[in-house]
């Protein structure tokens, strides 16, 4: 995304679904688009909308530099429900709304974007698409789950071994759950959350700080842990990811 993007916070009724709504433009980002655990509905002018899953490493643009883009982000663990799929089947992948939504459902929810007139218009309309929808509650273990590992991460912590206690089932069933609802298992999922602490510390408080301190703040046992993750998750060293 270029510095005009910018994330929404959705109505009241979606804020246990949807993480935000954003829009925002494509650009000619070397890194791609780096995983967050997060599944979005994305538009973009003359489109169909379609379904961007969550990746498990950096993921590259194919779209033309300063293409106009619009989402709605869901929370981790929610989007298998509203889209009526395993999020499992959707890893690593783009595809078609349309292949998941009845057709009608996402022929109206394009013709309402290609007819907004600003942002504000195609707020409302990706909003109201998921309000028109009839989806179950989300998973229990998972959301507890998912929720444990963030807000351990938050503290610069680790939760792997530990996500399973307090619930009535197995490690195995867990996990199992896990990855139809939120794409990957939880140690991945673990990773990425952190991956995603240190991006955040990056471009807050990171400048000023060298690359061992910004690693045991993110929670990584060491440089050497952070450099590899980078590696592994957006392709390049931290060095390089920070210089943009």
């Amino acid at each position: 995304m270029s510095p005009r993007y910018r994330e929404f916070t959705p109505r009241a009724e979606l804020r246990d679904r949807v993480a935000c709504v954003w829009a925002g433009a494509a650009h000619g980002n070397p890194h791609g688009v780096l995983p967050d655990g997060c599944v979005d509905i994305v538009w973009a002018p003359g489109s169909q909308p379609w379904i961007a899953g969550p990746d498990t490493s950096a993921r590259p643009s194919a779209l033309p530099t300063d293409t106009a883009l619009a989402g709605i982000r869901f929370l981790p663990g929610v989007a298998a429900q509203i889209l009526g799929a395993p999020v499992s089947e959707l890893t690593d992948r783009s595809v078609p709304l349309s292949d998941l939504w009845p057709r009608d459902a996402a022929r109206s929810l394009k013709e309402q974007l290609d007819g907004a007139r600003g942002v504000a218009q195609i707020i409302a309309a990706l909003e109201q698409a998921i309000l028109r929808r009839d989806w179950p509650p989300p998973d229990p273990a998972v959301r507890l789950t998912v929720l444990e590992i963030q807000g351990r991460i938050a503290l610069g912590m680790n939760c792997c071994g530990r996500a399973s206690w307090n619930l009535p089932i197995s490690g195995r069933q867990l996990r199992r759950r896990f990855v139809t609802a939120v794409g990957y298992g939880p140690k991945r999922f673990e990773r990425i959350m952190r991956f995603q602490r240190f991006l955040r510390l990056a471009d807050t408080v990171g400048r000023g700080l060298g690359l061992a301190t910004l690693a045991a703040e993110a929670g990584y046992a060491d440089q050497a842990h952070l450099s590899r993750e980078c590696t592994s998750l957006a392709g390049c060293t931290p060095q390089r990811l920070m210089s943009g």
